[in-house]
Parts: C-alpha cells; structure tokens; sequence
C-alpha cells in the first residue's frame, strides 16, 4: 500500500534538518511519498493552498513539524490523518497549559508561576525559591530558558523580550543541574530513552552541545508516558525529566521532538517506529 503524506516544517529545502530528512528515508522505503512543506513557502486564499506557487494536493497524512502561524492549521484540513493531531498540537505546545492540564500522578511536578518579567521579583522568589527557571512558553532546544538569580536577571528578560511578553517562572531543580532525561514515547509506550549532559549549561540541550547517553527505562518512565498519552491521545513524544532526590520531575513534553540525539544514543530507528505507526492506521 504506498500512502502519501507531508512533512511540515519551516523551509521546503532543510538539508540539516535531521529528523526530517529520516522520516522521508523511512516512508520511502515502504514505499510512500512523503513531502517536505516549507510553512514560510505556504500561502493561502479563498480559492486554496500555495506551496511555492504551487496549489497543494489532498493526501493521506501530515507529520507537524512546525508551531506558529494559521496556514499550518489549514494545511492540516488537507490531509486525512495528522501526527500529531493539530488540536492537541496547538493546545500542548505550551508549557503552561501542559503543566495547567496534566496534574501527573506518576512523577513531581515543579512549583510554577505564570507572568510577566514585570511581575515582583521577591512574590516569585517567595512562591518558587530564591533560584528559579524562567522558561518562554512556546520554547525549544533550550532557548529562552533562562536561570533567575536576582532582580537583575530577571529584569534582563524586560530589556532583551519587552515588558509584554508571558514567562513560565518554575522552581529550579538543583539536583538535575546539568543534566536530565529524555523519553521517546509512541502512543504511550517508551521505546527509547537516554540522558543528556551538559559540562557546564545547567541546561541539558542536545541543540546546546549536551551529550547523549542511553538510559534504562524504568518502570516510573513507563508510567508516566502512558499516563502522558492517556490525558493527550498525542502519537509521538519527546518527554524530558528532571532528577529528584526520590522521583523524577515533570520537566516538558515535546510535540515535535527530533530523533538525531536518541537514534544516535540508543540505536533505536526512531522515524520507523514512527513511520510503522502511521501506517498502521491505515
């Protein structure tokens, strides 16, 4: 059966695009055609939708690899199954409304607070501690995570985003400094794991130079990703935890995560375990 489907990212042309490029590998070899779309190639009007002057065809499915805009919305209507589904997409991307609508049972979840940088420096340290994580809300690979000291830090967010722009503000982990986990979790089952480490980041980025080490699941990695898909019916994610003295921390959840780190550490075949998915469905 040869299916056809999109991949939508930033750009139709994305050589270092990692995860794109393997999720097309892995589609072709079964026989499908699988298309890279470019979001800022993409228009639309009343008549339809444009990729590169071109009028885009109906297909089977869409892989979302990109968050921002209303024409990726309207991409999606074209096709007849999405990964993942645009309505969950658009709600999970934001780390507020993930930490707001999980409540997991199966790990901790951090002290958080939802504001503007203009918000009183000492509410927060007194609500958070007088170290705390400033995190942008639509956020990934690390950027616009940012580590609050001091009223001078967090005064910075100000100068450098504007006065108007929300802050995710959560209580810092020590005992995760520098390091954490990341869970890749196809429709609620863990098929890989690893840690990453950074030498000297208190962030653990892969985007950011952190290292890649093949973790062990453990049960409570099982549990929390099938309590993650049970509350989300999200098909694929990345979910990143924190170290606890006891239990992990809830950290985020990725809806468009890349694989580069976790096929590299694992040797799992990540894109087809995804692509095997989708075909499944049909």
């Amino acid at each position: 059966m040869k299916l056809t489907g999109y991949v939508l990212e930033d750009h139709n042309e994305m050589p270092w695009a990692y995860t794109c490029r393997r999720l097309i590998e892995e589609a072709r070899k079964q026989g499908d055609d699988l298309r890279l779309i470019g979001v800022h190639e993409t228009c639309m009007d009343a008549e339809g939708i444009y990729n590169d002057g071109r009028r885009l065809e109906e297909r089977d499915y869409l892989i979302n690899r990109y968050k921002w805009n209303n024409v990726k919305d309207y991409v999606n209507k074209l096709c007849k199954l999405s990964y993942n589904r645009i309505d969950a997409f658009n709600i999970y991307v934001s780390k507020y409304e993930q930490l707001k609508r999980l409540d997991l049972k199966s790990v901790l979840t951090p002290a958080y607070v939802l504001g503007t940088a203009l918000l009183d420096h000492a509410f927060i340290a007194g609500k958070l501690g007088l170290l705390f994580v400033a995190k942008g809300l639509c956020s990934s690979m690390g950027r616009e995570v940012f580590l609050i000291e001091n009223e001078e830090d967090q005064k910075k967010l100000i100068t450098e985003y504007g006065q108007d722009r929300e802050w995710l503000f959560e209580e810092y982990i020590p005992t995760t400094r520098c390091r954490d986990m990341r869970l890749f979790s196809v429709r609620g089952e863990v098929i890989a794991c690893m840690e990453r480490r950074s030498d000297d980041d208190f962030r653990a980025n892969v985007a950011l130079g952190a290292k890649v080490y093949p973790l062990k699941v453990t049960k409570v990695m099982r549990d929390v990703a099938a309590e993650i898909y049970e509350k989300t019916g999200l098909d694929f994610l990345g979910i990143d935890l924190l170290y606890g003295e006891d239990l992990p921390y809830f950290c985020e959840i990725n809806v468009m995560p890349g694989i580069k780190g976790m096929e590299e550490a694992t040797g799992v075949n990540v894109a087809c375990a995804m692509i095997d998915t989708i075909r499944g469905d049909f």
